[in-house]
């Protein structure tokens, strides 16, 4: 996968109390682990001047694929890399960033060329999300096959 760009502004805040590196990096691993991912407790986070770095093993494809979304969409987080290494063959979701006036509906029938197939966006980037309305400017999600 590489490399994923994000959109520095855009995302949860979680570093009003945090100052440095290996702090923002603790508060980041622990905002993942929260989720309720399973297996999240297999990788490991690094923050750097607004990059974060994902590494561990084990992890289905979808789960590695919410672990960096997740991990991107924090206020000034602008890059993540994927060191991840998956252990199930399957293929590689597609990614999009909001735009402002996007909804599910609107971003499924782009995808897949009707607005009914919204839910299926919904789901695959839960527990990110929590209502398919809750979607905002520059946030990155995953788009299924």
């Amino acid at each position: 996968m590489g490399l994923f760009n994000f959109v520095k502004e855009a995302g949860e805040k979680l570093w009003d109390s945090v100052s440095g590196a290996a702090d923002q990096s603790k508060k980041l691993q622990e905002h993942i682990n929260t989720l309720g991912l399973p297996d999240s407790d297999k990788v490991n986070v690094e923050v750097k001047d607004g990059k974060v770095t994902v590494t561990g093993d084990g992890l289905s494809q979808e789960l590695k694929e919410k672990i960096l979304i997740a991990a991107g969409n924090v206020a000034g987080i602008t890059e993540v890399e994927d060191k991840v290494s998956a252990v199930q063959n399957e293929p590689e979701a597609q990614f999009y960033t909001v735009q402002k006036g996007d909804t599910l509906s609107a971003i499924s029938k782009q995808f897949y060329g009707t607005p009914n197939q919204y839910n299926k966006i919904f789901e695959a980037n839960k527990p990110m999300l929590t209502h398919p309305d809750k979607i905002y400017p520059g946030q990155m999600l995953r788009i299924p096959q």
